[in-house]
């Protein structure tokens, strides 16, 4: 941002109040398809494009599309149908508002901050919408969809190679990848093999292996553990992906060694770190937790949502995010005991509230977290 209040990006100048009216807008709007995926990703016989307009869940009538503008067709209505006059949830308003909100929350902080980063705020807009539509359906379902988390933790590391301002570099892991670099840069491999055709057929080579000793390791685990159960395809899927994408940078890291601190390839690398500290710690608290309760403490779908969050947050954001969360968990956990006599809450929404608090204001957590751990030193 300039000393007149203009946000500069590429060639184009805005005024900060055009960014925070257009961020609005298009919150609400995709607000409005969070809404669709909340109503009909849990139940059987519907999907996101089927049946193609959007229909009153009572009467079935097709809502006009005069009707379905954001925001204003619910207070328009006065939050009923036009043809029976049945009563719409005010949480359609409250998740297209509330992700109005997110928007405008990302773009203060990825396009009017000191950097601003249109890729990191177009993925974190979209991690936030996927956020609001995995927490009120875990709220009203007690489940988290795998058609959100499968593709959104096959996509988040490339998300964050192409959008590496989300990452705040953390001071072990570029130690840790400095050395590796040294020790591939010291292998003895001719110059030869650094160009750039045998790049090209190295790095999709490296990714095909990957993904098929992932997919065939995942194959000989699911059938030694569940011999009589029918495989997952969609789990043995997200593997291969996986393994694809880290085969392709790895070679590529192996070739061209001095690119390894690169920010997009330390942010891919930081998301791959942050997805499996993050599904590992939730399923180690789950098993934890069941040994001592006797009976299940958290879902898979919680491990799945963790690892897609532990791609933008990385190891060390995990760690705080998960913390933030119990508090809130706990928190909110107390009151509805006290007040409703309730001892089960989804773990979800906190886990998402937690996280996506870190990946919008690292700096502010990180000194939070360090105020909190003074009091007990």
């Amino acid at each position: 941002m300039d000393g007149e209040g203009f946000v500069i990006h590429s060639t184009l100048i805005f005024p900060p109040s055009l960014v925070i009216t257009f961020a609005a807008l298009l919150g609400a709007a995709v607000g409005s398809f969070v809404n669709v995926c909340i109503f009909r990703l849990p139940r059987e016989g519907l999907g996101v494009s089927r049946p193609r307009r959007s229909f009153c869940p009572s009467c079935g009538f097709e809502i006009a599309w005069y009707d379905n503008i954001p925001i204003a067709g619910w207070l328009v209505l006065g939050g009923r149908c036009r043809a029976c006059r049945a009563p719409f949830s005010a949480r359609y308003l409250i998740v297209e508002a509330g992700t109005a909100l997110v928007f405008v929350l990302v773009a203060q902080r990825f396009l009017l901050g000191h950097a601003p980063s249109l890729p990191a705020a177009l993925a974190v807009s979209a991690l936030g919408a996927a956020l609001v539509a995995v927490s009120f359906i875990d709220l009203d379902h007690k489940l988290i969809p795998d058609e959100i988390t499968l593709p959104g933790m096959a996509l988040a590391p490339l998300v964050v190679l192409a959008a590496p301002e989300v990452h705040t570099v953390d001071g072990s892991l570029s130690r840790v990848l400095a050395g590796v670099g040294s020790a591939l840069a010291a292998l003895p491999i001719p110059a030869s093999l650094r160009t750039t055709p045998v790049l090209l057929l190295a790095v999709p080579a490296a990714a095909a292996l990957s993904a098929a000793a992932a997919m065939l390791a995942y194959s000989a685990y699911w059938k030694a553990a569940h011999p009589t159960s029918p495989k997952r395809f969609r789990d043995g899927w997200l593997a291969g992906a996986l393994a694809a994408e880290a085969g392709a940078v790895g070679a590529l890291s192996l070739l061209r060694p001095e690119i390894i601190l690169a920010p997009g390839i330390y942010a891919f690398w930081a998301g791959l770190a942050g997805m499996l500290a993050g599904s590992s710690l939730v399923l180690l608290v789950g098993i934890i937790g069941s040994k001592v309760f006797r009976k299940p403490a958290m879902g898979f779908g919680d491990v799945k949502l963790m690892g897609l969050l532990g791609a933008f947050t990385g190891w060390a954001g995990v760690l705080a995010g998960f913390f933030i969360a119990c508090i809130l968990g706990s928190i909110a956990g107390i009151y509805l005991l006290l007040r409703h006599g309730n001892r089960y809450l989804p773990f979800g929404p906190f886990l998402a509230l937690g996280a996506f608090s870190l990946v919008l204001w690292p700096q502010a957590f990180a000194r939070l977290l360090r105020w909190y751990a003074g009091l007990f030193v």
